[in-house]
């Protein structure tokens, strides 16, 4: 019975304050984590970087 009520609580609490948009939203966030490799993180960070010190070159979407 204990388990049940735990269960329900978990539900109720978790399951309202989020909407369907919030649920695809974290899914599609968990597979673009899966897919990340070193060498595009390091050339986002490499474009930002360069974003930072010349701030007429906005084509990274780093600053927007």
């Amino acid at each position: 019975m204990k388990a049940v009520i735990l269960i329900l609580a978990v539900i109720v609490l978790t399951g309202c304050a989020s909407t369907g948009k919030d649920v695809i939203r974290t899914v599609n966030t968990a597979q673009m984590i899966e897919s990340l490799s070193r060498a595009g993180v390091e050339e986002s960070v490499a474009n930002c970087a360069r974003d930072w010190f010349d701030p007429s070159n906005r084509g990274s979407s780093c600053n927007r």
